[in-house]
């Protein structure tokens, strides 16, 4: 009966065709009538939703201002209602929403540093892994050719057309500076390091090893993979840089 009651007064909040089915679990009063009070809450309701979205997405709102992120967010809102408890796990859907999201074309970039966002916001929620590296001495030969590297936790690979990065960083500064953006194609590794977010461009050659080490498949077959796709890459240096940069810092 309370599943039936919330879900018949949420579709009643998120479209307002079904606000009939939401009616009958309202009461109105002598000032007030079921319509208003059912409008009432969707405000409450949608105006929490857009508090936390424009956390999660502050860039995105920069770049198109704060009337048009918030009309944007209606529409979002509409299109995914909110199915979660949490809602740092809400919004997930936005980058390719503005994607289809016409009067946002001209911001062509906009999609992008929505991607960045979440992915930003994934890894900032996540908790922080032990490194085990220095174990990997303990290890027998038969253990060593069944060892799998692992990206951190809430990490992510990106590509992007643009210089999502500099936009990024740009608005995080009070006095944002004016730069040319670049559009020759960009690759990206997102990850939480020691409760920082980086966000780290790649070679192609350092984007495809990460991709393939994400796949949680033996470290060998990884290094067989690369030496086949880039033969003239040297693997060690890939593995030390990978190392350096702290986009690996366990193994299972």
């Amino acid at each position: 009966m309370l599943h039936d009651f919330q879900k018949c007064f949420m579709n009643g909040i998120y479209n307002k065709k079904h606000a009939d089915s939401a009616y009958a679990f309202i009461q109105s009063t002598d000032t007030q009538t079921t319509e208003k009070i059912l409008s009432i809450y969707r405000g409450s309701i949608y105006g929490g939703l857009k508090k936390s979205l424009a956390e999660t997405y502050p860039v995105v709102k920069e770049l198109v201002g704060e009337e048009f992120f918030n009309a944007m967010l209606s529409e979002y809102i509409n299109a995914y209602p909110c199915r979660v408890q949490d809602l740092n796990d809400y919004g997930f859907e936005l980058s390719s929403f503005i994607n289809d999201f016409k009067p946002a074309e001209s911001v062509e970039y906009l999609a992008d540093i929505a991607s960045l966002e979440w992915d930003i916001n994934i890894s900032s929620n996540t908790e922080l892994q032990f490194n085990n590296l220095a174990d990997i001495a303990n290890l027998n030969e038969d253990e060593q050719l069944k060892l799998i590297m692992c990206l951190p936790k809430g990490s992510a690979l990106i590509y992007s057309d643009y210089s999502i990065d500099e936009i990024w960083n740009v608005h995080q500064q009070d006095d944002k500076a004016t730069f040319e953006i670049e559009n020759s194609g960009f690759h990206y590794f997102v990850f939480n390091y020691d409760n920082n977010i980086k966000i780290d461009r790649l070679s192609l050659e350092q984007f495809y090893f990460l991709s393939e080490i994400n796949k949680e498949q033996f470290f060998v077959n990884v290094c067989e993979k690369i030496s086949e796709k880039y033969p003239n890459i040297d693997i060690n240096n890939l593995f030390s840089d990978a190392i350096k940069n702290s986009w690996l810092i366990s193994f299972i």
